[in-house]
């Protein structure tokens, strides 16, 4: 299992956009992907539970990766945070 945090750099923080870009990429992996909010915790290949967590510009978000694919899956989603989502 890959816990982490990573940090939203985009101006705009996670919309809708960003959410379907979130939600696609984790879509591909079979791992579990899930993103921490308060309590619970949102699966992140849902788009709809992307735009819940509605994380903006210099937060964090804390997530949880398991499965077989897990070392793929984060550093995907490393990558499309890391590279601003292709935004600003």
């Amino acid at each position: 299992m890959i816990q982490a945090q990573l940090e939203v750099r985009n101006e705009l923080g996670i919309h809708a956009r960003v959410a379907n870009r979130i939600s696609s990429c984790c879509q591909g992996f079979s791992s579990r992907i899930e993103a921490e909010s308060g309590t619970a915790f949102m699966d992140l290949k849902s788009v709809l539970n992307v735009m819940i967590l509605n994380v903006k510009y210099g937060e964090k978000l804390t997530v949880a990766i398991e499965g077989e694919d897990e070392n793929e899956a984060f550093e995907s989603l490393k990558e499309l945070f890391d590279n601003k989502f292709g935004e600003k």
